[in-house]
This record gives C-alpha cells, structure tokens and sequence, in this order.
C-alpha cells in the first residue's frame, strides 16, 4: 500500500510539473505575441508618416527618391525609426518601393509595406 501512493504522489507531482511548463510556455509565447503586436503598430505608424512624405515629394518631382534621406527636411524632419533604432529599409524600383523592417513579427521576422499592393505584411 505504501508503493501506490508512493507513485501516486510521484504521478501528482509529475503531472504539475507539466502543467505548469505548458504555463510558462504559454506566458512566452503571450508575451511575444503581444511585443510583436507592438512593434507592428509602432512600424505601420511610422511607415506611414515616411509613405506620405514620399507621395509628397513624388508629387513635387515625378519619381520617388533613390533614399529616404533626401525626405529630410521638407517632407519630414528624419527618416523613421524600426523599432530596434534602425532606420527603415526602403527599396525603390520601377516606380515602386518597398519599407521594412527586420525583426518585428515575433522578434525574427521582417514586417514590411508594398507600395504596389499598398498593404503590411510580415
């Protein structure tokens, strides 16, 4: 009798101990989640500032700009910050562009905005 609760307990315990690293795996992954919720509206604001200032100065000279620095300072006072301290990628080609950002959805995955589909994505 005294080996069945023996392994009663030891079953307990081992059944605890599960549960509370399924637990903490869930506060991890929570917490990413909501950091990289974020840092994903932290880009889209700030993209959005650099998108208006390059609808801006393509309206005032015909093509988008080669980079971001030359927005500086008639369309914006700098250029946009990721959320690391970066400034945001920028790629201009056939009259298109892309801005991005390296690690922002779940730490490690870029977040970016297309002008031709004119959408986020990450």
């Amino acid at each position: 009798m005294g080996d069945t609760n023996l392994q009663a307990g030891a079953g307990q315990i081992a059944l605890l101990a599960f549960i509370a690293i399924v637990l903490a795996v869930g506060y991890v992954a929570i917490d990413l989640y909501i950091a990289s919720q974020k840092d994903i509206l932290t880009v889209e604001t700030r993209g959005t500032q650099m998108i208006t200032a390059l609808a801006a100065y393509k309206r005032d000279s015909g093509a988008y700009p080669d980079s971001l620095d030359k927005l500086t300072p008639k369309y914006v006072p700098a250029v946009s910050k990721c959320p690391g301290g970066a400034p945001i990628g920028y790629v201009a080609s056939a009259g298109e562009y892309v801005l991005s950002c390296q690690n922002v959805v779940f730490k490690y995955k870029p977040y970016s905005y297309d002008s031709r589909s004119k959408s986020w994505s990450g």
